[in-house]
This record gives structure tokens, C-alpha cells and sequence, in this order.
């Protein structure tokens, strides 16, 4: 308890102790502390006025809806607000800006024309104001610009937005134009392909006019007929034949009793065989065994009446009158139908060949159709993009599309924007006061001299008494020297504060 009582008082008599120097050394604390205020407040009072005009420019929508007028130009709000950024903050624009209104001038004679051009930079700013939700888009933005010269900034805040409007213009404008050349080079490409792919298709079909599988119907069609017509023949040949046959075996009286000579038994073997191979190629191709042995047998009968000796003259004329007339047309009938039957037959072969082409052409024709298809598609995709484009170019033109107005052009600033000097000077007061006190109470506790009993106490050994002290003797020459000391920082005090508030009201005023 009595460790805790020293420390205790020991505190209490330290703070006693320092307000005893504040109050010892009053005098030089207030002198420094009004004249580090007064040093900050002119310091203050002289920094530059920073002066900011802002112009806001609408964002007027197209008046045409997109449904029937889609634009060329991009509206995507993070896209257009970078676009903005470096549009605004562009190199040459800049540097055109500053060259017209002869901007820095000190500052270019020490920098570089980059370092220039950065410090603009810093002193233009840019706020997007986005659309309402559904719209997604932007309604405004501000460009604002900051300076020492209140009257510039206005100047040249206005040159900003007026020069991007036109320049936006114009790219917009080029940007529509060259959309739509680019389109019409790519719809020119696609024409061109497209011809060429009709050409092609034009050229096969003509190649394989009447086979191509959109005629297979009617070849398949035609086949037939002409198989039912060559059946015909060979039925109107087998029945002439048989007519002829009967014919020739009612003889002449004094003939009837010859018997048939080889030649005649070979020649109806021989109409017998015909009559079979066309009955049989009537159901089956030529390649069917039963064909190919058939005219097999009629090649080798063929062959051996080829050896033969021919009929005698008068085998015909041993008929009677109207026998051999009728024969003699029997014989023509035959000669004719087989005719037919062979062009018939040419004619078969023509439209087999065409019907069994079908599958190799139809590969070919599918892909023909599939690449004209393609082409077609693209050159309609194309022209409707082109005609889009074209009508989107033709309102920019007439500046139907998307554009910036000028809203409320930038005014000559009244007040500066910075610096904020009425919070600096009161921080400034702040500090000007704990400075110095600070200052006086840090150089007591580093001065090592024995200032009160308390410390000769805790110096001395337990055992050893302090028999007494001697108190501060003060005489006439300190009443003296303390008064004057307080005459002259009243005197320092008032000349300050004179001279402080001529210098704001006169020289440099503030508020």
C-alpha cells in the first residue's frame, strides 16, 4: 500500500510539475505558437486557388428504334466508357488544346512534352452517368477540368467537350461508312462465289441432262414404256413367226409329201429360240443364265446355218399366189418390228445407263447442292447486313442515330475547389499550439538536473534525511525582467495579429 501511495503521489507531483514549467515558460509558448499560426495561415493564404468548370454532355438515343434500325456503332457502357476516356484524354487533342491556349508554360520549359501532356491528364476528370436499368446504357457524363486561371478552365473545359463531340461525329460517321464497305467487299466476294456455284450446278445438270436423280421418276417411267414396247415387237415377231410357220407347212400338192429338209428344221429351232430369249429378256437382264444360254444356242445355230447351203429360189414361189404375198409381208412385218426392237433396245440402254448413274450423281449433285446452298445463304445473310448497314450509315448522316448535345456548357468558377483552407488553418492552430508545449515539456524531461524533493529523495539512500529546503528567492531585477518579457510578447503578440490581419484583408484575401 505505501509503494502504491509513493507512485501515486510521485504521478500527482509529476504533473504538478509540468504544469509549473507550462506555466513558468507561458510566455515563449504563446510567442511560438502565434508565430507558427501566424506562419501557417499565410503559408495557406498563399497557396494557388485551384478553380473546376464541368460541362455535361446528354447522350441523346437514337430517334429511330433499333428494331427497324439497328446501329453500327457499339453501345456496350464499359466499351463506351474507356472509348470516352481515351477519346477525351487523347494525345492530339490535348496537345492541340495546349498549343492553342499556350497552357504551361513554365511547366513545358522544365518537362517533357509526355510529362505535360500527363499533368493535363491529371487535372481533366471524366463521370459516367449510366441509364436507368432497363435501358442499359448511358444517359450523360461530365467532363470537368481543373486550373489556377479561373477563366481558363471554363475555356478550355469547353474546347474539350466541343472538339469530342465533333470528332465522335465524325467517327461515327466513318465507322457506319466503313461497315458498310466493309459488307459490300464481303457481299461482292459472296456474289462472286455464288455465280461460280451456280455455274457449276448449271454446267453438271446440263453434262447429265436427263440423269440426274431428280429425273430418275421418269426415266424409270420411260424404261418401262419402252420395255412394254419392245414386248410388243417381240410378241408381234413370235406371232408373224408362227403365222409364217403355219404357213409354210401347208405345201403344194405335189410337195406335201417332201419331207423337211435340216435348214427348214434349224430355222424353226431358230424362231423358237428367238421367241424364247425375248420372253426371258422381258423378265430378266442380259446377264440372267437362262439369257446367256439361250443366246448361246442361237450363236451356234447360226453358226451352222451359216454353213449351209442356201434355199433355192423358188421355195417361196412353190406356194400359191396368196401364200407367197403373204409371206413376202410376213417376212417385212418381222424385218420391220425387229428394226424397232433394236432402236428400242438402244434406247434401254440409254435410260439403264442413266438410271444406274443415279447413285455416283447423286453424290456429286449433293454436294453441289450443299455448297450452293451455303454460298446462297451467305450472300443472303450478307445483303441483309448490308442493307442494315446502309441504313444505319444514312442515319448518321442525318444525325438520326446516337449523339452528344451539350447540356449545360462550362460557367467561369466563383470559388476555388481547393485548397480548403478554413479545416487547414484550423489543423494549423491545432498543432501551433501543441507544438511548442510539446517542445517545452520534452526538453524538461530530458534535462537530468534534480528539479524537486521528491527526486533528491529517490536519489538519496533510505537512511538519509533531508533537513531542508530552500524556495525560489525572486528579486527586484526579476519582477523587472519578467515584466518585461510580458510587455514585449504582448507587444510581438499584437504586431502579429496586426500585421496577419492586414495581410488577409488587404493582400491576400481569403474568404
Amino acid at each position: 500500500m505505501n509503494r502504491n501511495q509513493m507512485q501515486q503521489k510521485s504521478s500527482t507531483v509529476s504533473v504538478i510539475q509540468l504544469i509549473g514549467v507550462m506555466k513558468k515558460r507561458a510566455h515563449l509558448v504563446f510567442l511560438s505558437s502565434l508565430l507558427l499560426a501566424a506562419a501557417g495561415i499565410v503559408v495557406t493564404s498563399l497557396l494557388p486557388n485551384i478553380y473546376r468548370a464541368t460541362t455535361t454532355i446528354l447522350v441523346d438515343p437514337q430517334k429511330i428504334p433499333e428494331k427497324y434500325v439497328t446501329s453500327t456503332v457499339t453501345t456496350d457502357p464499359n466499351a463506351r466508357m474507356n472509348t470516352l476516356t481515351q477519346q477525351v484524354l487523347s494525345a492530339s487533342r490535348l496537345e492541340e488544346i495546349i498549343d492553342k491556349d499556350d497552357l504551361y508554360p513554365d511547366l513545358r520549359k522544365r518537362k517533357s512534352r509526355e510529362e505535360v501532356l500527363d499533368f493535363m491528364r491529371k487535372k481533366t476528370k471524366i463521370e459516367i452517368k449510366p441509364s436507368p436499368e432497363p435501358e442499359q446504357g448511358l444517359s450523360s457524363f461530365t467532363i470537368s477540368y481543373e486550373d489556377r486561371n479561373r477563366v481558363l478552365v471554363a475555356q478550355i473545359t469547353n474546347q474539350l467537350a466541343a472538339s469530342f463531340i465533333d470528332w465522335n461525329l465524325k467517327a461515327r460517321q466513318q465507322q457506319a461508312i466503313s461497315t458498310t464497305q466493309f459488307l459490300g467487299s464481303e457481299l461482292q466476294r459472296a456474289k462472286e462465289g455464288l455465280e461460280g456455284q451456280e455455274s457449276q450446278l448449271e454446267t453438271f445438270k446440263m453434262k447429265h441432262a436427263g440423269a440426274t436423280p431428280d429425273e430418275l421418276n421418269s426415266n424409270l417411267q420411260a424404261l418401262s414404256r419402252l420395255q412394254s414396247e419392245a414386248q410388243s415387237n417381240v410378241d408381234a415377231v413370235s406371232r408373224l413367226d408362227q403365222e409364217r410357220i403355219l404357213l409354210t407347212q401347208v405345201k403344194p400338192i405335189d410337195s406335201q409329201s417332201a419331207p423337211l429338209t435340216d435348214r427348214d428344221r434349224l430355222l424353226q429351232e431358230k424362231q423358237r429360240l428367238e421367241s424364247e430369249r425375248w420372253s426371258l429378256k422381258r423378265q430378266f437382264t442380259d446377264t440372267y443364265p437362262d439369257v446367256i444360254s439361250v443366246t448361246e444356242q442361237l450363236k451356234n445355230l447360226n453358226a451352222r446355218l451359216a454353213t449351209m447351203p442356201a434355199p433355192s429360189k423358188d421355195s417361196i414361189e412353190s406356194y400359191d399366189p396368196n401364200t407367197q404375198v403373204r409371206l413376202t409381208l410376213i417376212e417385212k412385218e418381222i424385218q420391220r418390228h425387229r428394226t424397232q426392237i433394236a432402236a428400242l433396245q438402244k434406247q434401254m440402254q440409254t435410260y439403264q445407263w442413266k438410271v444406274d448413274s443415279v447413285p455416283v450423281l447423286q453424290t456429286q449433285l449433293s454436294e453441289l447442292t450443299r455448297n450452293y446452298e451455303a454460298s446462297r445463304q451467305n450472300y443472303q445473310s450478307l445483303l441483309d447486313k448490308t442493307f442494315s448497314a446502309g441504313m444505319s450509315e444514312e442515319l448518321e448522316r442525318k444525325q438520326q442515330a446516337e449523339r452528344f448535345t451539350v447540356l449545360d456548357p462550362a460557367k467561369t468558377p466563383e470559388k476555388p475547389v481547393s485548397p480548403k483552407r478554413i479545416p487547414i488553418m484550423l489543423a494549423i492552430l491545432i498543432a501551433s499550439a501543441l507544438i511548442p508545449a510539446g517542445l517545452v515539456i520534452a526538453m524538461h524531461l530530458l534535462n537530468k538536473s534534480i528539479k524537486s524533493e521528491p527526486e533528491l529523495k529517490d536519489m538519496l539512500s533510505a537512511g538519509v534525511p533531508i533537513l531542508g529546503t530552500i524556495p525560489p528567492i525572486e528579486n527586484k531585477l526579476d519582477l523587472r525582467r519578467r515584466r518585461y518579457i510580458n510587455v514585449q510578447t504582448i507587444i510581438v503578440s499584437l504586431a502579429t495579429c496586426i500585421a496577419l490581419v492586414i495581410f488577409l484583408s488587404k493582400v491576400r484575401p481569403i474568404l
